[in-house]
């Protein structure tokens, strides 16, 4: 327990040592005492001293560890109000007023196993949800003064556009207020109202939006460290450390279609680290948008020969592809 708290206490300018043996003030015999873990620092230049008295005992602390401890404090010359004591298992309301009136912090170690001779071990889930537009349903509208005009219900834009936009104009007006978070990463349907930013338009536009993840998880392990204040129970000090397989081939993506979905997937485990990544593109029933160079020569090809373009047809299963942009006409 000595090197778990030791660690927690580590950080730049501070000098941590555990079981350090420290002489006894005016012993004329060379005698020593071991303080647990030593923090030393400075401040103003002058060296500051914290001891650290760590039991990893079956019951609850009590008084004559309390006092054993000053000892130790007073011998060394370390002053008792430097000294913080922990427990793996509490203290008795005795040797709780007995360190308080000392001045002497009392901290609680959470984080053992029931052994207590180990960390304890949890289960842990990595997720990677990539979310991407999959639908887009857009209707132009006679412009209506006040009609949506700023509703938070909506993601509200403009375009400075007289004439009515045209259907790729607004594909990619979608896919900048995509990248660049006016629609959230949030799964589901957003609704977009976009306008002219010129008084004489007199068009206006309303968008619905699918937001679709695509979920790859990793399991792996965590333990965390836990230094918690015995008397009023706030967390002083916390540390976790976290252990995942590593990634061998392709992931397998699971798609999910609501946020209720994604916390049941994503939240299996006591601890479930979750990444959010926005594709860059736009699903459409002809491919990504905007359309990559090839993907404009496979959709040609297709309209030539008097076949429908679909999606299956141009991209392929990688999602990566949305990625590779490579020269694209919009």
């Amino acid at each position: 327990m000595e090197d778990l708290v030791a660690m927690m206490h580590e950080m730049p300018g501070v000098v941590v040592e555990t079981r350090k043996k420290l002489p006894v003030l005016n012993s004329k015999t060379g005698r020593r005492r071991e303080i647990d873990v030593l923090i030393t620092s400075s401040v103003a230049g002058y060296p500051v001293r914290l001891g650290l008295g760590c039991k990893n005992e079956a019951k609850a602390l009590d008084t004559a560890a309390v006092d054993g401890f000053i000892r130790i404090l007073e011998e060394v010359g370390i002053p008792v109000q430097q000294g913080i004591l922990v427990s793996a298992n509490g203290y008795t309301a005795d040797a709780q007023d007995a360190a308080k009136s000392r001045g002497i912090k009392t901290l609680v170690f959470e984080g053992l196993s029931a052994d207590r001779l180990k960390q304890e071990i949890s289960a842990a889930m990595q997720s990677m949800v990539f979310l991407l537009i999959t639908q887009t349903a857009i209707t132009v509208l006679p412009y209506v003064e006040g009609r949506f005009d700023d509703n938070p219900q909506f993601v509200n834009a403009t375009l400075d556009l007289l004439d009515e936009p045209s259907g790729p104009q607004l594909l990619s007006c979608i896919v900048w207020l995509w990248m660049n978070g006016a629609i959230p990463l949030i799964i589901g349907q957003h609704i977009i109202s976009l306008k002219s930013a010129q008084e004489e338009a007199t068009w206006h536009v309303m968008a619905t939006t699918t937001v679709t993840g695509l979920i790859a998880s990793v399991p792996g392990t965590f333990s965390q460290s836990v230094l918690r204040n015995a008397g009023a129970g706030q967390v002083e000090r916390l540390h976790i450390s976290a252990k995942f397989e590593e990634i061998k081939g392709p992931l397998t993506l699971q798609p999910v279609t609501s946020e209720e979905a994604l916390s049941t997937i994503a939240h299996k485990e006591p601890m479930s680290l979750v990444t959010r990544v926005r594709v860059p593109r736009l699903v459409t029933d002809f491919g990504y948008w905007p359309p990559s160079e090839a993907a404009m020569q496979k959709a040609k090809a297709l309209f030539d020969a008097g076949k429908p373009a679909t999606f299956e047809d141009i991209e392929t299963s990688n999602l990566a592809d949305a990625w590779r942009f490579g020269k694209r006409r919009i």
